[in-house]
């Protein structure tokens, strides 16, 4: 449609066709957009199904007509974070197709990185959804353009945020700042993957006697499992908050603490770390403290944990914060510490 006669003639025979299939229909009102037009678009698609077992699944590849044809497709569950788009991308045939040829410039890949985030973000908000396709979605050097979009939709009645999900996406809502004494400010947020190098890093900034105390054994540095486990979570099983804080522009991680729902369904098994140099800061009880109010929001009962004799520091921590400190049968080296969150 390149004019505005042409606008007209299109409005006039669609108008009739609708009229003629609804006569009740007295007035017929339309939506018209520009025209996208790009020299260097390529055709993709993006898709998303709604698998009974398995909750919601992203697809990505190229789009168009031939699309069946074609078959290019990677598949990944959400929530979706950029490290996991830039792998569903590389998967496709697609991929190739992105990066400059013949006269054509580079397609902005970053622009279809983050309409796949926004995807995944709305797929994860909205249980309502069953299906969606955006194809052809058109990627060009500069952004991105949905020509064509479907979605499928029905009412849900779902009273549990993310049940229609496998994974729980990142939640953004638990992030907090406040400053410390020092005036040096402070975020306390959910661990992500990416944090994984900064984690591994703050573990190996603790003294040996830290370490020993946190981990209950002699330890150098975290293996690679540990670090995928320890930054890599189920965000409704379990949560782990970082206090982390800027430093000659990079985030420096300075504690951490974390739980984990035990098989009883009503309470949590917790660890607790601070880096040395910020001892006597406060951030340990601040982290205790969003620690115990994710779990009793969560609608469980009994924050548990086993604390080494000898750590002094952790046992007049919990006991500021109303723990009861138990001994553990058969083991003098160690006792158990609980807080009931009903109370």
């Amino acid at each position: 449609i390149n004019s505005a006669k042409d606008v007209s003639m299109h409005y006039t025979e669609m108008e009739n066709l609708i009229k003629q299939k609804y006569p009740d229909v007295n007035e017929v009102t339309m939506t018209i957009e520009p025209m996208h037009r790009s020299y260097s678009g390529r055709e993709l698609m993006i898709g998303v199904i709604r698998d009974p077992v398995f909750g919601p699944a992203i697809s990505v590849g190229l789009g168009g007509t031939m699309v069946e044809i074609l078959n290019d497709k990677a598949v990944a569950l959400p929530p979706l974070n950029e490290y996991m788009v830039e792998q569903m991308i590389a998967k496709t045939k697609a991929a190739k197709y992105l990066k400059p040829f013949r006269q054509l410039p580079a397609a902005n890949i970053k622009a279809l990185v983050n309409t796949l985030l926004s995807v995944s973000s709305m797929v994860s908000e909205l249980p309502e959804i069953l299906e969606l396709d955006i194809n052809p979605l058109i990627v060009d050097d500069r952004g991105v353009m949905a020509v064509d979009a479907r979605i499928k939709v029905q009412i849900s009645h779902q009273l549990t945020p993310y049940s229609h999900m496998t994974i729980h996406p990142y939640p953004h809502e638990l992030i907090q700042y406040y400053q410390l004494p020092t005036g040096a400010n402070i975020c306390i947020r959910p661990v992500r993957p990416e944090d994984a190098d900064m984690e591994k890093d703050f573990v190996h900034r603790l003294s040996e006697r830290t370490k020993y105390f946190r981990f209950m054994q002699a330890l150098q540095e975290l293996t690679p499992e540990m670090v995928v486990r320890f930054t890599q979570i189920d965000y409704d099983r379990e949560i782990a908050f970082i206090a982390v804080t800027e430093e000659k522009g990079k985030p420096k991680e300075l504690g951490v603490g974390r739980y984990m729902t035990n098989p009883d369904g009503h309470s949590v098994e917790f660890a607790l770390v601070v880096s040395d140099d910020c001892h006597g800061m406060g951030i340990g009880t601040r982290l205790m403290k969003t620690l115990m109010q994710t779990a009793k929001y969560k609608g469980l009962s009994f924050f548990e944990g086993e604390v080494l004799a000898i750590n002094k520091p952790m046992l007049s921590l919990v006991k500021k914060l109303g723990f009861t400190i138990e001994p553990v049968p058969g083991d003098k080296e160690v006792v158990r510490v609980v807080k009931d969150l009903r109370m």
